[in-house]
């Protein structure tokens, strides 16, 4: 029978890891651009236009990006026949083309090797977070019962719902709570309050959906850690 390493580490040893999932185990842009792709994909196919120009259109554009490229392809003799709400539909109802870069795989394959309770909280529908968390893979790395969406629990991050759930469910089972996020608005004030480790993943690149400047932030919403690679999050455990 082979050996499972997980029954080597204890209550005692082993944590509950949270992550938030948009900008932080993947970067959101990639979801708009392949949201962006598809629609230039399906614009470009029944006017003729050039797809590149429309997917740089509706992306430099964006979130009007969708009636930019309605306005040009009227301008240029080529309406389209789709509604603003059917294009919408459209971006909503796409597979993502995305993917956990090597970093983030390695970190949760790591994690999970040493028997850490690997969690998702994230914010948001259950439609288009369950696309992402597919598309990425995460059941590899994340049981059913550990993926808490808030659409699902019926609280986002500005409660302390999701992290009461996390707790009740693998509290027992872990001697240290940690989250790791990007959101200084809503990621680390509940954790703080509830005595787990918050951490930030910082966006050095400024290419976040929400900018992090933690100085104009209250303490209460500030992380009480920061690393500039998810792998750091193995010197934490």
């Amino acid at each position: 029978m082979q050996h499972d390493k997980r029954t080597d580490i204890d209550c005692r040893q082993r944590c509950l890891i949270a992550f938030d999932l948009d900008d932080t185990l993947f970067k959101e842009r990639d979801y708009l651009r392949s949201g962006h792709r598809v629609l230039a994909r399906k614009l470009a196919g029944e006017s003729g236009a050039d797809e590149r120009a429309l997917f740089r259109l509706i992306t430099e554009h964006h979130p009007r990006g969708i009636e930019a490229a309605l306005a040009y392809l009227a301008e240029r003799g080529t309406p389209s026949s789709f509604s603003v709400d059917e294009l919408v539909e459209a971006y909503r109802a796409h597979t993502p083309d995305i993917s956990l870069d090597a970093d983030t795989e390695r970190t949760l394959q790591e994690l999970k090797r040493r028997g850490h309770r690997l969690v998702l909280i994230t914010d948001g529908s259950t439609r288009h977070q369950r696309a992402k968390l597919h598309a990425l893979g995460l059941d590899r790395f994340i049981e059913p019962d550990a993926v808490l969406i808030s659409e699902e629990t019926g609280g986002d991050k500005h409660t302390p719902l999701p992290f009461a759930i996390a707790e009740e469910r693998f509290g027992k089972e872990t001697a240290h709570r940690i989250y790791v996020g990007d959101n200084l608005s809503k990621d680390f004030r509940w954790p703080n309050q509830r005595g787990w480790t918050s951490v930030m993943l910082a966006d050095h690149n400024g290419i976040n959906v929400f900018p992090q400047q933690p100085l104009q932030w209250p303490g209460e919403y500030r992380p009480s850690a920061c690393i500039d690679n998810i792998s750091r999050i193995l010197e934490f455990v």
